[in-house]
Parts: structure tokens; sequence; C-alpha cells
């Protein structure tokens, strides 16, 4: 990504002034554009989406009343049947009847339910399938048991004991012709028993799918949905007329997502699925008292394609726009950039080596003012011309100087090398070693390479500087280091701990000669989350409570002294120039206990510089 950015960005750094003018016209005219078009196309199809998803799950509640009252129409129709006591008492007589007895029942019984069945023209039909062999079949509506034996409802509706069982078939057996059916049913099943619990029989009240499922089966289609049924099996049920499913090839994994977010709440819901880059509305209720799931997937591809034109449309309209636009953008900008070209040709010229071009000035804006100083600029070439060989003249003098300051660097080195061989000749060692701590702290000080070096220079410097403060002490000073090997090539800025060591001798261990134990300044380095802590402490006499509050505050540069007083100056210096260079996180503190100690903390980041040069 950053390379594509970087290279868009190069190629629009080579355009004209004037075709960047024009570019950056187009974007900030198409950008917003397109944002708005597209926020408002995508609100418009969530409000389409939203009122399609309103309607159906309306719908879907319609569909769900009609249901919920077949529901009920089949239940009345069984419950009929089970508490007639005639036709109780007619089925649990096991004795055989007569041919008048047949007749009378028939007549009586088998009419009025035929009769019934034909008032409810919405029920396929009724039946009774009798327990008991010695009674004679009665069609269409008393059957014996024996027929229903092998069915796959058959043990279910017994081990339910009374209480009903929906089915719903794909098929079905006329049982007088004993001819499959090829018109889906759903049928109510239900045990009956006697009094004394003695099976009788099981009742079946079938009304056609087509009947059951009106708007499911409507012979009126959109040719954009398809309703389906859904059981506890996962058996799909559809209407045979309706192929909208299958014309949008949905397959076994689109079914999968829609069993997978359906739940047994009777509430309606709906939710979005893509099907080969369709979007797709799904509304689904569930039929408790049937135990199913009714399904209705809508496509909202009519919802998408409109939504799509309209966009496009707008954007066609919009760059027909831009492009009218642009074409008038670049013949005004060519007009006012032609005092800019004029500009151009005039640097050319003086490229070429011609400082005495005429720069036209007229006008007052800014491409006026720009040749108005390009002008003053000539001009002052041509003054810098005529001091080029003076200062060509200051500059070798320059040189000169520097080279002498180096011969009289290395003769001060060498000089001081003499004095130290003539010590050691004379067996003056204290001497010739206080000149060679001397000969390194000042080519310490003079090789300024850089601002940073390693914390082991750094150390070595501050031992030198304390072997020779040791000249003019009435005592000696013992300087302990205990700095981890891990942290010898610790990043710290040039001349840091000098200062500190400088002011730990002048404030601490110099006031506090009279003391009978030894003068000691500790320096320890660890490392605390990625900051590298350098204490450096001494036994010296401390600072009282105020005292130390008042450093610190000069430190950080928060003390409304202005007296001329120097304390603190270089602690506050090496705290500027830490926070300078490397944040304001980092920096030193204070801390002191009066007659016993006072400890300055150093406060840098982890940075180890491997492999460096150690010359500084």
């Amino acid at each position: 990504m950053k390379k594509i950015a970087k290279s868009i960005y190069q190629r629009y750094s080579q355009l004209s002034l004037q075709n960047k003018f024009v570019v950056l016209y187009v974007m900030l005219f198409m950008i917003p554009v397109i944002i708005i078009v597209f926020f408002y196309s995508n609100a418009f199809y969530k409000n389409a989406v939203k009122d399609s998803k309103e309607q159906n799950e309306y719908l879907m509640e319609m569909e769900k009343i009609h249901i919920e009252k077949n529901i009920e129409t089949m239940r009345e129709s069984a419950q009929m049947i089970a508490s007639d006591d005639h036709i109780i008492d007619f089925i649990s007589n096991r004795n055989e009847r007569t041919v008048s007895e047949l007749i009378e029942f028939q007549r009586e019984h088998i009419t009025k339910m035929v009769n019934v069945q034909t008032v409810n023209p919405s029920i396929n039909h009724f039946r009774l399938f009798m327990d008991n062999e010695s009674m004679y079949e009665m069609w269409p509506i008393l059957y014996k048991e024996s027929r229903i034996v092998a069915t796959p409802w058959y043990s279910e509706v017994m081990n339910l004991d009374g209480k009903e069982l929906w089915w719903l078939k794909h098929d079905d057996i006329d049982l007088l012709s004993n001819i499959k059916e090829e018109r889906p049913k759903i049928s109510l099943y239900r045990r009956i028993n006697d009094l004394y619990g003695n099976h009788l029989g099981i009742i079946e009240i079938s009304m056609l799918q087509s009947n059951f499922f009106p708007r499911m089966f409507s012979p009126i289609s959109d040719g954009m949905s398809e309703m389906i049924v859904i059981n506890n099996d996962e058996e799909i049920y559809t209407n045979p007329a309706n192929n909208f499913l299958q014309d949008e090839k949905f397959s076994s994994e689109d079914y999968r997502i829609i069993l997978d977010k359906l739940t047994d709440e009777e509430e309606t819901d709906s939710f979005l699925l893509t099907n080969r880059h369709i979007p797709y509305l799904v509304v689904a209720t569930y039929v408790k008292d049937i135990d199913v799931h009714m399904v209705n997937v809508i496509s909202l591809q009519d919802i998408y394609m409109e939504t799509k034109k309209a966009r496009n449309v707008t954007l066609i309209t919009a760059m027909v726009i831009l492009f009218i636009l642009s074409v008038l953008t670049y013949v005004i900008i060519s007009l006012l950039l032609k005092k800019l070209y004029r500009l151009i040709d005039n640097m050319k010229q003086v490229e070429k080596g011609d400082f005495s071009t005429e720069i036209n000035t007229d006008g007052h804006d800014e491409i006026a003012i720009l040749a108005f100083h390009f002008k003053r600029m000539l001009s002052k070439i041509n003054t810098l011309i005529a001091d080029a060989v003076y200062k060509q003249a200051v500059t070798k003098d320059t040189e000169l100087k520097a080279l002498k300051t180096q011969i009289d660097s290395h003769f001060l080195y060498n000089t001081l090398e003499n004095i130290k061989m003539m010590a050691e000749i004379e067996g003056k060692y204290e001497i010739s070693d206080s000149i060679t701590s001397l000969g390194e702290m000042m080519r310490y000080n003079i090789k300024w390479k850089n601002e940073y070096v390693v914390l082991s220079e750094e150390i070595a410097h501050i031992k030198n500087y304390v072997d020779i403060m040791n000249l003019r002490l009435n005592r000696p000073l013992s300087l302990v280091v205990d700095i981890p090997d891990q942290l010898r090539d610790q990043e710290i800025l040039k001349l840091s701990l000098q200062p500190i060591i400088e002011n730990a001798i002048k404030h601490g261990i110099e006031p506090n000669s009279m003391k009978d134990e030894e003068s000691t300044i500790h320096v320890k380095a660890y490392l605390q989350h990625q900051t590298v802590i350098i204490e450096v402490t001494d036994n010296g006499v401390g600072m009282d409570t105020q005292q130390l509050y008042t450093l610190n505050r000069k430190i950080n540069g928060l003390s409304n002294d202005q007296s001329t007083s120097e304390d603190g100056i270089g602690l506050r210096n090496v705290h500027e120039r830490i926070a300078l260079f490397y944040g304001k996180g980092y920096g030193i503190s204070v801390k002191s206990v009066k007659n016993e100690y006072t400890s300055v903390m150093i406060r840098l980041p982890y940075l180890i510089i491997r492999g460096a040069s150690r010359d500084a």
C-alpha cells in the first residue's frame, strides 16, 4: 500500500502545475460525489429491504393465522369422532353385528361424518382405523387398523397414547384403489381408547397441503420468492409448481445456512442470505402446534439492481458534468498561469548564464511578487559573484588557522608527554599519573565528533577527573563503579557525568572534610523496563528537605529564583540536554538525606551502540 501511494505521489509530482490543479479539482469534486452517492444509494437499498422485510413478515403472520385456523378445524373434527359415544360403543363391541345393526350405524353415523366432511371441504378425508377384526369396513370412514400397521407413523401414534401426531406427506395411498396419490398432505393422527384404556383404533384427519398452506401453494407467483416448510427431521416440503429456489440453484449448503439460523421462537424473524452474489431475504416463523418452520425466501435482486442502476446513472451524470467543468477549469487556469510560464522562461535564460534578462514585475498578485523577488535575487547573485574572490581568500585564511590550532593541540599533547617522561625519570610517578589523566581528559574534550559516546568511555573520563581532583583534596576520594557488562556499550551524551561528579565533590565531599569516614562516590547502572538508570551517590553532607525541593525545581526549570547562584546550573544543563536529545520522559532527579548522602539519578532510553567506534 505504501509503495502504491508513493508511486501515485511521484506521478502527481511530475505533472505541470496546471494539470495538478485540474487533477486536484477532479478529486475534490468526485470524492464527495462518490461518497454521497454510495451513502444515499446504500440508505435507499436498506430502506427498500426494510419495507420488503416488514411486508413479508406481515404476510407470513397472515399465513400463520390461516394455518392455525386449519389446525383448529382438524382438531375439532378429530374430537367430534373421539367424543361420539355411539361410534365408540359400536367399534368397542367385538361381538358380531347383524346386518340391520350395520345398516342402521351406516345410515345414522357414517352418513353424519360424511356430511361433516362435506361441510368442511378443506378436509380431504376422515378415517377411523378400528382395532376390531370382527367389524366390517365402511368406506370411506371405517377401515381396519391392519391396513396401517406398516406405515412409518403408526408406532409413533401408538406411543403417544392419545396425544395428537401431525405428519407431513409428499404423497399418499388411496385405500380404495391402492393407487399412490401425488398430492402432498398433512394429517392429524390420534389414538382412541375406551373408558377402561383399551385400544380401539386410530383417527386420521387429512388435509391437502395446498389447503393447509394457502399462500405456499398459491397459483399466483411473483417468480421472485418461494415458501417452504421444514419439519423437525429437517425434511423440506415445497410447492411442486414453484421452482424458484431450484432455478436459483440453491445448494444443500445454502439450505444448511437457513436451517442453522432457525429457532423455536414463535415470533416471526428474518435475516439476509447471499447466494452467488445475489442477496435474499429469508422470513421464517415456527408453528409450535405442528412442530414445523415456515420459511419464505425472497430475492432482493430487483431491489439491488434498481439501486445499482440509479447509482450508476447518478455517477455517469456527475462524471459528464465534471468533464465539462474540468475543460473550463483547464482553460481558466491556463490564462491565470500565463505570467508564471513567462517567468519560467526567464528562469531558463538565467540557468543558461544570462543574468541580464529582463523580468516583468507588473501586477500585484502572487506571481508578480514572485517575479519581483526573483529579480532581486538576480541582483544579489551579481553582488555575490563580485564578492566570490574575497570569500575564497577568507576561506583559505580560515583553513590555515584551523591547521595552526591542530598543530597547537599536537604540540600541547607532545609537551605533556615530555613532562610525563621527565617525572617518571625523576621517580615522580604521582605527577606522571596525573599528567596522563590530564592528557586523556584534554583529548576526550577536544575530539568532539558527535554528541554520543558509550557509557564505558564516559566512565573512563570521570575516573581521570577524580584522579586529578585527588591532587587537591585533603584526603583521597574513592570512585566505585558498578556497571554490568551489558550496559557498557549503552549510549550516553558526552560529558554528562562530569558535571554531576564535579557537583558532588564541590557541594557534598569538600564541605564534609571533617568527617572521619572515607569519601566515596558510587556510580551504579541498571536496566529497568527498557530504561537505563544511572545513579551517582556521594556520602557527603547531603541536603535538607527544603534544599532538595528547591534544587529539583531548579533542575526542571520550575524555580522563580532570579539569583545569580550557580547551585544546580550544571545539573540543569545536563537535564535539559538529555530531555532535548531523548525526550521529556528522560533526564535527572535528585534525592538526599541531610548528613547522609546525595544521589543523582539519570534516566536514559536503553540504546546499545553495537560495533561502534569508541573514538569520541
